[in-house]
Order: C-alpha cells, then sequence, then structure tokens
C-alpha cells in the first residue's frame, strides 16, 4: 500500500514534466517531483536499504522530511499562482510561504542534528519521540504541512466560485479535499504516537489508526493528483470530441463541395472528390475551413452553383459553419 502514492506521484511527475523549466506552472512540477522522492524514500525497503548509503544513523529521515517540506512548499505556490487573482495578495502569500519554509526546514534540520538516533528505523519521529530534538523535528514538520494543507484548502474553497470552466472548479474542490485529507491523515500520526505509548502499538486503536493512515495518505494522493491532471484531461477530451465532429461533417460537406465545384473548378486549389478518406485526415479541421470557404466562393461567383445547394446542402454547410465559430469563439478573451 505504501508504494501506490510514490508510484502515483512519479507518473504525475512525468506527466508534467513538459512544464519543468515553465516560469508559472514549473513549482506543480517541482512540488510532484519533491513529494515523489519523499514518498519513495519513506517505503521501509527504500529507508532500509538508501540509509547506509548515506552513513546510517537515519539522515535518509531528514532527507525525506525536507523533500516533502519543500514539496508542500512549491504546491502551495502553485496553487497560489494558479488562484489568487490579485497581484498584491499573492505577492504576500508567495513571501508568507518562503519565510515559512525557511525557518521550518532550518528547525527541523536542527532538531534532528540535536538528537541521537543511531539505529535506522523509517518511524524515526515516533521511535525516538522521547528526545526534544526529535519532538522539535516531529511537531515541526507536522505543523508546516498541516498549515499548508488547510491553507491550500481556503484558497481553493474562496476561489472556486469565480472561476468560470467546470474542469477547473471540479479540479480545484478534488485538490481540496485531497488537502484537508492529507492533514487528517498527518493528525493520526499525531494521535498515533500518543495511542502507542499508552496502550501499545497492538491495540485496536492503534490499528484502526495505521489502517486509516496508509489507506488516508494513499486517497489524499490520488485526490490531489487527479485535481492536477484533470484540466489537462478535459482539454484533450474537448479537442478529441472537436476533432471528431469536424471529421464527420468534413464527410457531410464533401459531396456538397463536389455538387458546387463542379462549375467552377478554377477556385479551387486542392481537389478532395475522395470523400471516406478525408476522415482520416490529420487536418480535417483546415480541410472543413478550405472546403466551406470554397462553397461559398462558388456560391457567390456563379448562379449555376447557388441553384445547387438544396436546403439540405444549407443546413450541412451551416453545422459546419457553426462547428468552426465555436471554436472560435472559445479563444476569444473573457
Amino acid at each position: 500500500m505504501e508504494a501506490v502514492p510514490a508510484a502515483a506521484l512519479w507518473v504525475l511527475t512525468i506527466l508534467r514534466l513538459p512544464t519543468a523549466l515553465d516560469a508559472h506552472r514549473g513549482s506543480v512540477f517541482r512540488a510532484t517531483i519533491l513529494a515523489a522522492i519523499a514518498c519513495t524514500l519513506y517505503v521501509p525497503a527504500v529507508y532500509y536499504t538508501v540509509d547506509p548509503l548515506l552513513g546510517g544513523h537515519n539522515r535518509i529521515g531528514l532527507v525525506t522530511l525536507l523533500s516533502l517540506l519543500l514539496g508542500f512548499w512549491q504546491f502551495r505556490t502553485a496553487i497560489l499562482l494558479a488562484a489568487v487573482t490579485d497581484t498584491e495578495v499573492r505577492r504576500r502569500q508567495l513571501a508568507l510561504g518562503r519565510f515559512a519554509a525557511a525557518a521550518v526546514c532550518s528547525t527541523v534540520t536542527a532538531g534532528f542534528l540535536a538528537s541521537r538516533v543511531d539505529e535506522t528505523d523509517p518511524n524515526l519521529p515516533l521511535t525516538y519521540a522521547d528526545q526534544p530534538g526529535m519532538a522539535t523535528f516531529l511537531w515541526t514538520g507536522s505543523a508546516f504541512i498541516m498549515w499548508v494543507c488547510l491553507d491550500i484548502a481556503r484558497v481553493c474553497r474562496s476561489n472556486v466560485p469565480h472561476m468560470h470552466a467546470q474542469a477547473f472548479r471540479s479540479a480545484f474542490t478534488l485538490i481540496a479535499g485531497g488537502c484537508v485529507l492529507f492533514a487528517l491523515v498527518l493528525l493520526d500520526r499525531l494521535i498515533y504516537g500518543a495511542v502507542i505509548a499508552a496502550e501499545g502499538a497492538g491495540s485496536q486503536a492503534a490499528v484502526a489508526l495505521t489502517s486509516f493512515y496508509w489507506i488516508g495518505e494513499t486517497v489524499a494522493v490520488l485526490l490531489v493528483s487527479f485535481g492536477l491532471l484533470l484540466p489537462r484531461l478535459a482539454g484533450r477530451l474537448r479537442q478529441a470530441s472537436f476533432g471528431l465532429r469536424a471529421r464527420l461533417l468534413l464527410v457531410k460537406v464533401n459531396p456538397v463541395w463536389n455538387e458546387v465545384t463542379t462549375c467552377q473548378r478554377e477556385l479551387v486549389l486542392q481537389d478532395r472528390r475522395a470523400a471516406l478518406s478525408v476522415l482520416f485526415s490529420r487536418h480535417a479541421e483546415t480541410q472543413l475551413h478550405r472546403c466551406l470557404i470554397e462553397i461559398r466562393d462558388c456560391e457567390m461567383a456563379s448562379p449555376l452553383a447557388r441553384e445547387r445547394l438544396n436546403a439540405h446542402h444549407m443546413l450541412v454547410v451551416e453545422r459546419a459553419e457553426l462547428l468552426l465559430e465555436s471554436r472560435s469563439a472559445a479563444y476569444l478573451p473573457r
């Protein structure tokens, strides 16, 4: 179960790779790759394998937490850049995030260095929770992540009603839900530490908290991942739907084009008489647009061409024109 969040984050990282150097969207890529690294290192088999390579003493635990903290900081940055339109408010929020991330990373590093954690253990903060430095390590890191999660949920809740596109409203709702669930997962871990100290790791409460932790973490990661992918998936689906409609209309327009251009071949740039082959055209939208232009050109240039256009022909042509107009309207500024 612990490998599922890591795998989901690596898939998301690969999908976001084209935006890695983008000034506005690069924060999401940095957030996903840092979170993927943290989740991968937290897998017990990986933790026990990698820690000796870093000299032991749970140094991999410090790397894991720092990666997670920086990943959440970058994720908050990405949400602010995407959702907050007020430039001054966004600038202040970004500055607050940079200060908080620097302060927290410095504090958890100091807490780790002040602790004696010689034996490799993935449950580092809980195993050595009796040490003041490790308590600082645990509580400071947890408080920062919970603050980031709740702040992201707040930003999403405040800005979702103002978003025009349904895909973006749904995406930010999923992200907010995932962040709230992740905050609950962190609270689960803090309660778990108190429970095992009082009742032991085998108690029913401890087992229930552990089950909620693994399920909750997985669902939270999947919610956020799907939320980040949803706008792109919706765009791809719209593009595919438009392309299919353009091809189907191109097949219907082609006989009209054949009929109208018969007496006006000098106005034709390219012969399109193979009606079925246009269904597989790579540039269906362009060909449809060219066909409509030539139909209208022939209609204006020749009374005979106008006579060849019956009511059915005109209906097909108008449907094709409306489809292309809807495409153009989507790119107009709102």
